[in-house]
């Protein structure tokens, strides 16, 4: 499936590789590391010393080249969906059962690309008394809410600018705004940009 998916593939492939040389002595314990997709990658290091890059364990180490170093590894590393980015994150469980509850984790786990700007748990707290219970209950309006958050193309902050108008998944538009406060989807700040996935990209809002 992924010979006949080149995009999908060479995501995977970037996602194994980052752009510095890192022996195994420069890697330590739940240190984050970024690739050549974007991605984070995780090194835990156990009492044992045996290194693992997100739960996969390396297997022999520090094989090096004229142009860097390769780590033979026991798995496939998978990129995180968007979805996943969503459900691993302790920020956003309340986006995460409001995606469950109208079915969009299969959406957000498909090929895409798609940007979601992401609510956090605190943005929801924000919202009138018993406006949650409400939308849980109605999965029309919080299955609308949900798309007019997201966008069908991956679109990094860089190719934001000041006055853009983007158009969301439910048709409606959301107009981006750049000054000296920061990046602001209508009236919703920025606070964290470019969490990359396989299948686009997410950008937290407040």
């Amino acid at each position: 499936d992924l010979i006949a998916n080149v995009p999908k593939l060479t995501n995977i492939l970037k996602h194994h590789v980052l752009t510095s040389n890192s022996p195994s002595g420069s890697l330590s314990n739940n240190l984050v590391v970024s690739t050549l997709l974007g991605t984070d990658v995780k090194v835990t290091i156990n009492s044992s010393n045996s290194v693992f890059i997100d739960n996969v364990l390396v297997s022999t180490a520090d094989i090096n080249t004229d142009n860097g170093v390769v780590h033979v590894i026991d798995a496939v590393l998978i990129p995180p969906t968007i979805y996943d980015i969503v459900s691993n994150s302790a920020d956003h469980t309340t986006l995460k059962v409001a995606i469950d509850t109208c079915s969009l984790d299969g959406v957000l786990s498909g090929s895409g690309p798609f940007t979601l700007f992401a609510p956090t748990d605190a943005a929801f707290d924000l919202l009138p008394a018993g406006t949650l219970a409400s939308l849980l209950n109605d999965l029309p309006q919080l299955t609308n809410i949900l798309k007019h958050h997201v966008v069908a193309d991956s679109v990094m902050s860089g190719m934001l600018s000041n006055g853009q108008v983007v158009t969301t998944l439910l048709g409606t538009d959301v107009v981006v705004t750049i000054n000296a406060n920061g990046v602001f989807i209508d009236n919703a700040q920025v606070t964290v940009a470019d969490l990359v996935a396989d299948n686009g990209v997410v950008h937290v809002i407040d």
